[in-house]
């Protein structure tokens, strides 16, 4: 049997264990020890993802790769919490969409009455990101190429290596960084105020250390509309930028949002930062009765 003729069957039933035999444990033993033996031969797949849409990967980039190999994203309990608090009908702003992979399960969870609005400065991630849009037709996403902070205007964006950077951030820390990109920057407030625009009803935050800035930027929104939050805090990151770590936690706590953060598979509502386990908080108002309701859905723990 040749080479070509082994792997592609190989191939097929590595994908279908590693996407749906129910078993956990040594899929990430197995997945280091075979992906680069089992990688197509081209660097670019369309591939069918478990939640229902398409993407076209670039298999060059790692955490692409994982996305092929596996058809779900690694962050399986953020994902699964975006399809449980989203309804048809409703606006979803993803903030660092990357190649669209959140974006595309929030816009399957509004369908075609709703509306996602996925912002990615990346010329790189943006290509693949309208490039994952396009494949897509009947989903409710409108990309916007721009970088959110509190700040409209310009300013660089800094990554690393030659494919897509997940963690290309506004801000050069200790590293090397090999690309420079002068990006447009915008303000939720601002964007908010677009004559087509409907006020967000849940917002996933992923911007490499910018959050407070986009926070800061969408004070009003957060204020007027009260969407959900989902923040990625990389507390190394906040210090490195000489933002105390709990800054954050202090400024939406000042709009009546407390975080939740993930607890051996399930969301817990917390009152102090301290409280808080893993780099993804869920920040909701549970004196709201709109926010009460997502999360009994998201089966959020502690609001009683």
């Amino acid at each position: 049997m040749t080479g070509i003729s082994w792997k592609n069957p190989a191939r097929r039933l590595f994908r279908w264990y590693l996407s749906k035999f129910p078993l956990r444990d040594g899929k990430a033993r197995a997945y280091a020890a075979w992906q680069e033996k089992l990688l197509p031969p081209q660097r670019f797949a369309v591939t069918a993802m478990d939640a229902g849409f398409t993407m076209e990967l670039d298999l060059a980039d790692p955490e692409q790769r994982k996305l092929y190999f596996y058809r779900h994203y690694h962050e399986r309990y953020e994902a699964r919490l975006l399809s449980w608090c989203l309804a048809p009908g409703e606006v979803f702003w993803d903030v660092g969409a990357h190649v669209g992979y959140f974006a595309l399960l929030g816009a399957k969870a509004v369908g075609p009455a709703g509306r996602v609005v996925a912002f990615e400065p990346a010329s790189g991630a943006w290509e693949r990101l309208a490039r994952n849009v396009a494949l897509n037709p009947g989903l409710p996403i409108f990309p916007v190429k721009a970088a959110v902070c509190d700040t409209p205007g310009q300013a660089v964006l800094y990554a690393a290596g030659e494919t897509v950077d997940s963690s290309a951030s506004l801000f050069t820390l200790a590293g090397e960084t090999s690309r420079r990109e002068v990006v447009p920057t915008l303000t939720l407030d601002d964007f908010s105020q677009g004559p087509k625009e409907r006020p967000p009803d849940f917002i996933k935050l992923d911007v490499e250390g910018a959050e407070l800035a986009a926070l800061r930027g969408a004070r009003e929104t957060l204020a007027s509309f009260a969407p959900l939050l989902l923040v990625e805090i990389k507390e190394a990151i906040c210090r490195a930028l000489g933002q105390g770590p709990h800054a954050i936690y202090d400024f939406l706590g000042e709009l009546g949002y407390r975080p939740a953060g993930l607890h051996r598979g399930r969301w817990r509502l917390g009152r102090e930062p301290g409280e808080i386990l893993g780099r993804n908080v869920l920040f909701l108002n549970p004196d709201l009765t709109s926010h009460r309701e997502r999360a009994a859905r998201a089966r959020v723990r502690g609001l009683s």
